[in-house]
């Protein structure tokens, strides 16, 4: 059976001490959390279980494209485990 990486992910979003987990880990923990946040929400999206309920492809890349060029702006946060704490 293959992997589906949504379904093993759905988990993690119940969490919030756990959403650096979701992160590309080539990035080492350098990314602003708040941008972290905004992308997890648009993903978030697309794992509805109702298809009719996802956005369109079309609205996900403009919501990361406007998230991209705001966080290369942005600062990045060093430690993004420790901004995850409740």
């Amino acid at each position: 059976m293959k992997s589906c990486y949504p379904l093993q992910a759905r988990p993690l979003f119940k969490d919030r001490r756990k959403f650096a987990q979701m992160a590309d880990p080539k990035l080492r923990g350098n990314f602003p959390v708040k941008g972290l946040f905004q992308a997890l929400a648009v993903s978030a999206m697309c794992l509805h279980e109702q298809a009719a309920s996802r956005p369109m492809i079309a609205d996900v890349v403009t919501a990361l494209d406007f998230l991209a060029s705001r966080t290369r702006r942005s600062p990045v946060t060093s430690s993004p485990t420790s901004a995850l704490d409740p």
